[in-house]
Formats: structure tokens, C-alpha cells, sequence
């Protein structure tokens, strides 16, 4: 990570030089000394478990990066143009406008969420189609506060949602919600969010099982939800053991935030498996490497009889930015046979 870092600087004070260099000569040695001091000064914010700054200006640095190959290869393209325009001028505002462009693209998409929908059919009888919805890692703080929660309403009232789940506000048919990985990070933390959670109405299952009666154009349906920790804590109790408990005959809903035992759990008489907190890698290229590091890294697959569909989740981790991802709520019909 720090010898990353500075290879980014040197880049960063390589592009500097370029873009002044028309208007203001300076040594590129001082803008490789400035650029280094800052980003270590940066640096130090994760000494100091200060995670924000940080990673907003490494995310910038990146970003930065991004936009500057971008612009290099759209520069090269348009060079044999004759527009009667300054050059050097041109070349600066392709540049500028990269970067604007790339930096508005990940606020955007770390802002604006999509609904994904899809349709399941499970191996089992339901009386009338059920319609979920699933917002993970909402991660509410400064950056994502009332206006995103808003948001994330309207789209769970515009989609006509039955039962949602990993959400707060009770829609047509309430709420089953399940803990993530920060959440169990800090121990007052956790007291407050298992407090907001009651307090919101909704059912939070840790490790447990919650059954929803869900009465829809007068035909009953009846879904069984394993609500589980975050695998963050050690001596949670395996899938498997709450198999006992459950009727076989019913639809069976597992709420795990971390997609890291979907090979296990497809062992299980589960019909689907709601994840989340791979953030799709929130910024390229790391929506690749969440990939090659789980079974499901995002999106939906079915393996052996078991749904699963991650999400990439409706807030963001640290800064917001994504690249490569969207903000997203996943609508999903569950259909019987």
C-alpha cells in the first residue's frame, strides 16, 4: 500500500508539471517533494484510525490516475485535428474535463441507486407471488444519512414491495433485518444500532429464525427467514444448525452479509441467500477482485438448489465514490411452482 502510494504521487506530480507547465515552470523535483509529503501526511490518518481522509485522497489519487490515461488516449486521437484551436489549451481542458467527469461518474453512482429486479421461482408452493426487496450495507453516517433513507422509501414504495429485508421503515409487510461486519466492530456501537433497529420496528434475527405470515390478495403465504451474525463474529453457530428448526416444506430465506460460505450453505435445504458487503469492490478494478476471491462475488447465481443474489448495497464504504458500481436495491418476485 505505501510503496502504491507513492508510485501514485510520482504520477500525480508527473501530471502537475504537464498541466502548469504552459502557464508556470517549477522544478518537477519540488512537485514530487509536495506531492509525496502530502500524500504521507494522508497516510497518517490511518495511524490515527482517522479512515475517511485517507481514503478519499487515495481514492482521488486514483481517480486522478483514471482520468489521466483517459485523456492521453482521447488526446491522442483528436491530435491530427486541425480546429484552429491552441493545442496546449485543448489538451488542459480534455484533461480537466476527464477528471470532472470521472469524479461526478463515482459520486453519481455512489448517490444515485438503481433497482435491480429479478424473478425466482422456488422448488415449493406458494399460494400468490411474494415480493421482496434487499438494501444492504446502507453504512448511515455523515455521508449517507435521512435524504439517502428517502430515497431508499420511495423506491420500496414505488416498487410495491410485500416484505423487505437488511432495511429499516416498515413497508406493506415489515421488516426482518441482519447484521453486518461493522456493526459488531465496537461495542456501544453496536448497543446503539441494535437500539435503532428495535426502535424502527423492525425484527432483527442474530442467529435466529423469524417466521413472516404474509396475507396477500386473501391467500396466506408463509416465508421462514435465518437471520445470521456477520461471520466477523467467531462463535457463530453454523447454518446447519438451524436446519432442524425449520419446515422443509416452506420457503427458507437466509440473510448472511458476508457471501463467504455460499459453498456451505448450498448444502443446505436453503431456497435463497441475501449477501451483500463486497460493495461489487465499489471502485474499479476491484469489482474484479471480489470476484476471483468469492463464490459469488455479485449478482445472482443458483448453486445446487440454493438462490443467491449479493448486492453491491445502497450506501458506500469511506468516501463516495464508486467506479464500477452502483448504489443499488434489488426487487426480487418469489414465485412457487
Amino acid at each position: 500500500m505505501i510503496l502504491l502510494v507513492q508510485v501514485l504521487s510520482i504520477c500525480l506530480a508527473k501530471g502537475v508539471q504537464w498541466w502548469v507547465r504552459p502557464f508556470w515552470q517549477i522544478k518537477l523535483s519540488y512537485i514530487v517533494l509536495f506531492c509525496v509529503l502530502l500524500s504521507n501526511a494522508f497516510l497518517m490518518g490511518f495511524y490515527f484510525h482517522n479512515y475517511r481522509y485517507p481514503m478519499g485522497y487515495l481514492a482521488l489519487l486514483w481517480l486522478s490516475l483514471l482520468s489521466a490515461v483517459c485523456s492521453a488516449v482521447i488526446i491522442l486521437a483528436v491530435s491530427h485535428l486541425n480546429i484552429g484551436i491552441d493545442k496546449t489549451l485543448v489538451n488542459r481542458v480534455i484533461s480537466l474535463a476527464s477528471l470532472i467527469g470521472f469524479v461526478g461518474m463515482a459520486v453519481y453512482n455512489a448517490y444515485m441507486p438503481v433497482v435491480r429486479h429479478i424473478d425466482i421461482q422456488l422448488d415449493k408452493p406458494m399460494a400468490v407471488p411474494i415480493r421482496l426487496a434487499v438494501a444492504s450495507d446502507l453504512h448511515l453516517g455523515a455521508l449517507v444519512g435521512n435524504r439517502q433513507l428517502q430515497k431508499l422509501g420511495q423506491i420500496l414504495s414505488d416498487e410495491k414491495v410485500d416484505n423487505f429485508a437488511k432495511m429499516i421503515n416498515t413497508p406493506k409487510f415489515g421488516t426482518i433485518a441482519s447484521l453486518g461486519n461493522h456493526d459488531l466492530y465496537k461495542v456501544d456501537a453496536y448497543d446503539s444500532i441494535n437500539d435503532a433497529i428495535y426502535h424502527a420496528k423492525a425484527r432483527l434475527l442474530k442467529d435466529q429464525i423469524g417466521v413472516v405470515d404474509i396475507v396477500k390478495d386473501n391467500q396466506s403465504v408463509t416465508l421462514q427467514f435465518i437471520g445470521r451474525y456477520d461471520d466477523h463474529k467467531n462463535d457463530r453457530l453454523p447454518t446447519d444448525a438451524f436446519m432442524a428448526d425449520i419446515d422443509h416444506n416452506l420457503p427458507v430465506i437466509l440473510l448472511d452479509h458476508r457471501p463467504s460460505q455460499i459453498a456451505s450453505n448450498a448444502k443446505s435445504p436453503i431456497d435463497l441467500q441475501v449477501s451483500g458487503h463486497t460493495h461489487k469492490g465499489q471502485v474499479f478494478p476491484a469489482n474484479f477482485i471480489v470476484d476471483r476471491l468469492n463464490v459469488v462475488g455479485y449478482g445472482y447465481q443458483k448453486i445446487n438448489d440454493m438462490n443467491v443474489v449479493v448486492s453491491s448495497g445502497f450506501g458506500f464504504w469511506g468516501v463516495p465514490f464508486r467506479l464500477g458500481s452502483q448504489s443499488e436495491v434489488w426487487v426480487i418476485d418469489l414465485v412457487g411452482k
